[in-house]
């Protein structure tokens, strides 16, 4: 018996293909699948034992010789890198200190900024390469990396929960470690706001640190706008809580000694429903 011509070279499969198909072991155009594409870097052997098989079952003439397919894989380049870092941080100054050493396979390649994480002077990048579809295979680099922002920084110590003075703040540009965090930019955007902790002097503020004046303070006289049906009532209550515009408090009706909850619409005015 004459044996079958060996391998030459292995097939190489495409970044997006998850699967081996008909034309990948018997050419032609039949997308066919086959068998699972292997994994990264991993070669998979088509014997003729089971090509033969195949051919059987799909009616297709016996295979010439062995066949074997592999997804490629290859080493990251440093400016790849980069660009897929730039890509999602615009601006940004990004020193690459050190990166995945592993060959790859094909495909896109992202870092997302919630893969970031700042680690004292330097930070820690994880990433992924998409292929074979679904597929993701882990990358990682460890960077410098800053943005060069404008910040509302206060110029004293503001303390909690009292409205912040303008005077209070300034501007300045700075260089930092980008964050998920929303900072604020404008002092507009911090007058008259409430400190939720308390800032020290030369701090750059962030929007998480801030929420807006209470409009109505625990154990003030409100009023209360009823309506029932198609009639509007106006009755007086004692707030239970504070809160600002929008939010939802308790609200006593001092003629019934009921509480029940309303809707805070302006300072000293809530909004319920009828049968308080």
């Amino acid at each position: 018996m004459t044996p079958l011509p060996a391998i030459v070279a292995c097939i190489a499969l495409a970044a997006g293909v998850d699967q081996v198909r008909v034309r990948d072991l018997f050419g032609g155009v039949d997308d066919s699948a086959v068998a699972l594409a292997p994994a990264p870097g991993v070669q998979r052997r088509f014997d003729f034992v089971e090509l033969r098989r195949i051919a059987l079952r799909l009616r297709l003439p016996e295979p010439e010789r062995e066949v074997c397919v592999e997804r490629p894989v290859a080493p990251l380049a440093p400016e790849r890198i980069l660009e897929a870092m730039r890509a999602v941080l615009p601006g940004a100054r990004i020193e690459l200190l050190d990166y995945t050493r592993q060959p790859v396979p094909e495909g896109a390649l992202e870092f997302a900024p919630a893969g970031l994480h700042q680690a004292q002077a330097t930070a820690l990048w994880t990433g992924w390469i998409r292929y074979g579809g679904r597929h993701r295979f882990a990358v990682w680099a460890r960077v410098k990396v800053s943005v060069s922002a404008p910040r509302v920084v206060a110029l004293s110590n503001l303390p909690p929960g009292r409205p912040i003075d303008p005077a209070a703040l300034t501007v300045e540009t700075r260089d930092e470690f980008p964050t998920a965090e929303a900072s604020i930019t404008t002092v507009a955007e911090a007058a008259g706001m409430l400190a939720r902790r308390a800032i020290r002097a030369g701090t750059a503020i962030r929007s998480g640190w801030l929420e807006p004046p209470k409009a109505i303070a625990r154990g003030e006289t409100v009023q209360v706008e009823v309506r029932q049906g198609g009639a509007v009532l106006q009755i007086p209550g004692q707030a239970q809580a504070s809160g600002t515009v929008g939010q939802t408090i308790l609200v006593l009706n001092p003629m019934s000694n009921k509480k029940f909850p309303a809707r805070v619409e302006a300072p000293g005015k809530v909004s319920a429903g009828g049968g308080r």
